[in-house]
């Protein structure tokens, strides 16, 4: 279903689904709280504007900016995702509850409205790019029949975003699901990727994130073969030494959540729920 522009609008969430949702989240803040360890909770956002409200992966810019005063508040430090690649990998320390910032798809909502209040507050992130979108008209396939404010950032944009201490990944060329792609294929995607954005901003960028979540061991191989040295998928929790870094587990933040939701999901309350949702997804 599809408003005038072409906008496949979210199918409205069910009255159970709340309720399971409600339930799990619920179950999860009985439990004893685990103590704190050297972790790093990813969380993932994709939009932020108010011009899709009803769409799942849209922040509104006064929300965002809420959230990221609760994440200074908390006293959470927040560190750019490719500086904790020593400590995942064992050889350096990550400091209890960190936190790292990341972006998918590469929206001009971005720059206009993420990016003023991450940097008043001085807060790092790393904004993941679909590298044969960047300066054009084209736009995410989830977004039918592009808008105005549908736009992709320019490439001039993603040069000063990483000039202004912020960090620039890769996405794949075209968004394509690289798990059900030949090999070659995906070589193209990663490594193309790649290339554009080391000939654009004259930084190789050093992580990938699978498109729509899409990967495997293959995959992986290909991630690190071109030279990436971590990953991003969408599966829930946190990251600690040892984890696989082409394997780097993400926190999605959605549309629809409160600032109590968003303060449950730094402490991992909705990690259980995430999980099973995906697990029933997978086999459907």
């Amino acid at each position: 279903m599809s408003d005038a522009r072409g906008f496949r609008k979210p199918q409205p969430t069910s009255r159970l689904r709340r309720a399971m949702k409600r339930g799990a989240v619920g179950l999860a803040s009985l439990a004893a709280p685990p103590a704190p360890e050297p972790a790093l909770r990813i969380l993932m956002y994709h939009r932020v504007n108010d011009s899709h409200p009803s769409d799942r992966l849209t922040v509104e810019p006064r929300t965002f900016e809420r959230q990221m005063a609760f994440l200074v508040a908390s006293g959470r430090p927040v560190i750019r995702l490719e500086d904790a690649l020593p400590a995942l990998r064992g050889a350096a320390a990550l400091p209890p509850r960190a936190v790292a910032i990341t972006f998918d798809d590469g929206f001009r909502d971005n720059y206009d409205f993420a990016l003023p209040v991450l940097d008043k507050l001085k807060m790092p992130a790393t904004f993941f790019v679909v590298t044969d979108h960047v300066g054009t008209n084209r736009c995410i396939e989830r977004y039918q029949g592009c808008c105005e404010d549908d736009r992709v950032l320019s490439w001039g944009q993603v040069g000063e975003m990483r000039a202004r201490g912020h960090a620039i990944g890769g996405h794949s060329r075209s968004h394509r699901e690289l798990g059900q792609l030949p090999d070659d294929d995906v070589a193209d995607e990663v490594a193309g990727c790649r290339r554009e954005i080391e000939a654009r901003t004259g930084v190789a960028p050093r992580l990938f994130c699978y498109p729509r979540g899409s990967e495997g061991p293959g995959v992986r191989r290909q991630v690190a073969r071109a030279g990436f040295e971590g990953a991003c998928t969408v599966s829930p929790g946190t990251n600690t030494a040892g984890i696989d870094p082409f394997g780097l587990k993400r926190t999605e933040i959605a549309g629809g959540d409160t600032l109590e939701d968003f303060g449950r999901k730094l402490e991992g309350l909705f990690d259980g729920w995430h999980k099973l949702v995906q697990r029933v997804v997978q086999h459907t």
